[in-house]
């Protein structure tokens, strides 16, 4: 499984679980960041791009960044997290763009981002691409973060009046509708989704990050149904959402990666 895991040996506010999978595919380019305190917690979930090779080292630098950059500016002696987030996402782009092949060449690979920093009952959040964010508050479930790719130019091309009903209807069910705008590593982000305001967790509540090979298996409330069944253990509720994907997907599931972070007082 392709997920850094720490934890703290204390009681932590944060019950916490993570799966990945590699479906059907013949390689993994999932990577994941899973971290647990006393009183915070952070996620990280990188859908990689590019080949074996270049999608499955994007997800991995980006994420291995994050890791040690996180834990540098949280022991500083401010930590502005909306600031370190945005600043991150940018310096993973950097990064990703300056990746070379074992011949020396670029590496041409890329890598959605999803990184949630929760402390006590406040979450902050960024997202590039199209892996999601949910909130999950008692029997409702809500993606958080927008899919940065041609669909959405399309609503906002919509919404504005240059296109018509019939053209963006057409094309969106096209594949082509599915490719990503905004990525880590294309060099100087175009898109960067984030929470405006800290969202507000109550006891209970529940953000859970994941690959595209989550939702594109499952139904929002089959998700929402999974988690519910099995909110006791969030390690139990994340094996059974990938193993439940896997099922719907069969043989042509995509890698497959998911962290639950459930807020409880301590």
């Amino acid at each position: 499984m392709n997920i850094i895991e720490e934890r703290t040996e204390g009681k932590s506010c944060f019950q916490a679980g993570a799966s990945s999978i590699i479906g059907g595919r013949n390689y993994q380019q999932d990577f994941g960041y899973l971290y647990i305190g006393e009183q915070d917690a952070a996620a990280v979930v990188c859908d990689g791009m590019g080949g074996m090779e270049g999608g499955e080292l994007a997800s991995r630098t980006a994420v291995e960044l994050f890791q040690s950059d996180f834990h540098k500016e949280k022991a500083g002696p401010v930590f502005d997290i909306p600031s370190f987030l945005w600043k991150e996402a940018n310096k993973m782009d950097e990064a990703v763009c300056g990746l070379k092949s074992r011949e020396g060449k670029p590496l041409k690979s890329g890598t959605t981002l999803i990184a949630v920093y929760c402390r006590e009952n406040r979450a902050d959040w960024i997202s590039v691409g199209d892996s999601k964010i949910y909130l999950i508050q008692g029997k409702q479930i809500k993606a958080l973060n927008v899919e940065h790719n041609y669909r959405l130019l399309l609503t906002q091309q919509l919404e504005e009046g240059s296109i018509t009903q019939t053209f963006f209807e057409k094309e969106s069910q096209t594949r082509q509708a599915e490719a990503l705008t905004s990525y880590i590593g294309m060099d100087h982000l175009s898109l960067i989704d984030y929470g405006k305001t800290s969202c507000e967790l109550n006891p209970g509540d529940i953000i859970m990050l994941c690959s595209d090979g989550v939702y594109r298996s499952l139904e929002e409330d089959q998700i929402l149904g999974m988690v519910q069944d099995n909110d006791i253990d969030m390690a139990i509720a994340a094996d059974r959402l990938t193993a439940m994907a896997l099922r719907y997907g069969g043989k042509r599931q995509d890698n497959t990666t998911v962290i639950l972070m459930k807020y409880g007082e301590k």
